[in-house]
């Protein structure tokens, strides 16, 4: 994995980023499709960015799991053809081979699709929260004043497809504690979230 710097500079971004894969800045994240559990946006404070990975993430997610699919697949291919070439009956055609793994491989897409759908970035005017997880749902959430360290990540595959993940680490941590994977533009995503950690740590110093 690819480390890029990790800070850019604070400015003030207006209505938030755009070309971000997401819901618009002022969408509710509680009422969207997939959003975080009623109750969670607090009355005193207002959201500034509701997001959603890039689509590309229903195609990176599984690529390792689809590339493992077509290695078995391969190996059984292989090992059919040499049972056939000895005169034994074949447990598994290869045609049957391949539509199983496809079979396979259409089904992790799907899940990766409502991976997708339930996973949301929001980030409020006090507040970072990660919420991810189809069946059992989770929710991170700290304080912006909390945060120490912001930084973009990202892998050869994002590079490719020109996307990015931006990483949080809050005080007294030595590591990353969540993550907003895979955004159509993250650099934009971090100067929105710096410009917020410094307002709420001028407000809180006054």
């Amino acid at each position: 994995m690819s480390i890029m710097p990790t800070f850019f500079p604070l400015a003030d971004t207006g209505s938030g980023p755009r070309g971000l894969v997401g819901e618009k800045p002022t969408a509710d994240p509680e009422s969207m499709t997939g959003g975080v559990p009623r109750g969670t946006i607090r009355g005193d404070e207002a959201v500034v960015l509701v997001l959603r990975p890039s689509r590309w993430y229903i195609l990176l997610e599984p690529l390792p799991w689809l590339g493992f699919l077509v290695v078995i697949a391969s190996l059984v291919t292989i090992a059919t053809a040499a049972m056939s070439n000895l005169g034994m009956t074949p447990f598994l055609s290869t045609g049957w081979t391949w539509i199983i793994a496809a079979a396979i491989g259409l089904i992790l897409l799907a899940w990766e699709c409502l991976e997708w759908r339930f996973r949301v970035y929001v980030l409020t005017t006090h507040r970072v929260l990660t919420c991810a997880g189809v069946i059992r749902r989770s929710i991170y959430e700290t304080s912006l004043v909390n945060v120490r360290q912001t930084m973009i990540s990202v892998s050869v595959l994002e590079r490719c497809t020109g996307i990015g993940s931006l990483l949080f680490a809050t005080a007294g941590t030595a590591f990353y504690d969540t993550a907003w994977v895979m955004l159509s533009d993250p650099a934009m995503a971090q100067r929105q979230v710096q410009d917020l950690i410094r307002r709420a740590t001028r407000s809180r110093a006054a």
